[in-house]
């Protein structure tokens, strides 16, 4: 059995060829699709098939894909508005027509109830459901290591992490994601299953503000702020305002409970217990030096 994964070369793609590997697969069965090739020359060094595998190139993308049976399509990098959708529904297709036999889509929590970011995974779903493929889809909460692009530091600098709501969260981290994305390519099955690969638990802003306050000995609390101020924060730090709408879309969602999703799927799936968010921070902690 041949198994592709997209956007190999990113960081999500990445863990899930190590997890494969990991997991006993064949490299000679694994095809690593990336826009830059030469960025898994490590890959290609161990048996892994490299192909080129850009979504806005759907005929080079088609070839890429001949005699693959189990695709993972890891969601499009590009966070502008308008322009995942294509990208993705470009995959799905040129997945239909290089004969890909069962494809798995990893898309989000809330995908259905939020802004551009999040309508781009329903209607990637749904044109999974009306290609006529087997598909799986998984589902994932936030990333645990996005906190580190701005939150823990702030946190540990200024004493607050900030918020724009009490809702809670199934945050996860991204390894245990790529796990579960492993073991779904690795056994034939889970036709037709929604599954949510999420942390253990919801998490408040509260929750969170404790754990990185308990595992770096440093006093954090919760408080709460306007969209306005919370976007306005990110543009402060710089980002670009498609970012910054990206971002604060999703602690909008955040913020009205679209995204408090727990499961136990990951352990379902994979056999091992998802990371709390103080396990995930006490074996990362060592990054922040690097923040």
């Amino acid at each position: 059995m041949t198994i592709g994964v997209t956007g190999a070369s990113g960081q999500l793609g990445g863990l899930v060829l190590d997890s494969l590997l990991g997991r006993g697969v064949s490299p000679k069965d694994i095809v690593a699709l990336t826009r830059d090739p030469a960025k898994l020359s490590a890959y290609a060094a161990k048996g892994i098939t490299v192909r080129p595998g850009d979504f806005d190139k759907p005929a080079e993308l088609q070839a890429s894909l001949q005699g693959v049976e189990r695709l993972l399509i890891i969601p499009a990098s590009d966070l502008r508005p308008g322009i995942r959708t294509p990208q993705q529904k470009n995959a799905v297709n040129a997945a239909k027509a290089a004969g890909v036999k069962h494809v798995i889509y990893i898309s989000t929590t809330g995908a259905h109830r939020g802004q551009d970011l999040f309508t781009s995974h329903f209607a990637t779903e749904q044109a999974i459901y009306a290609s006529g493929l087997a598909w799986t889809i998984l589902r994932m909460g936030m990333y645990y290591d996005n906190l580190w692009m701005g939150g823990i530091a702030y946190a540990l600098s200024h004493g607050v992490y900030p918020a724009t709501g009490p809702a809670g969260e199934g945050k996860v981290a991204r390894s245990d994601v790529a796990a579960a994305a492993a073991a779904l390519l690795a056994a034939k099955g889970h036709d037709s299953h929604l599954y949510h690969a999420t942390g253990p638990a919801s998490l408040t802003p509260a929750d969170v503000a404790k754990a990185i306050g308990d595992v770096f000995g440093k006093k954090v609390d919760a408080v709460t702020v306007t969209q306005d101020q919370y976007n306005g924060g990110l543009a402060a730090a710089g980002l670009p305002d498609f970012v910054v709408d990206a971002i604060g879309g999703i602690e909008a969602a955040r913020a009205k409970g679209l995204l408090d999703v727990v499961t136990h799927d990951i352990v379902h799936l994979t056999g091992k217990k998802a990371l709390t968010l103080t396990e995930y921070l006490t074996a990362t902690k060592h990054l922040a030096a690097a923040h």
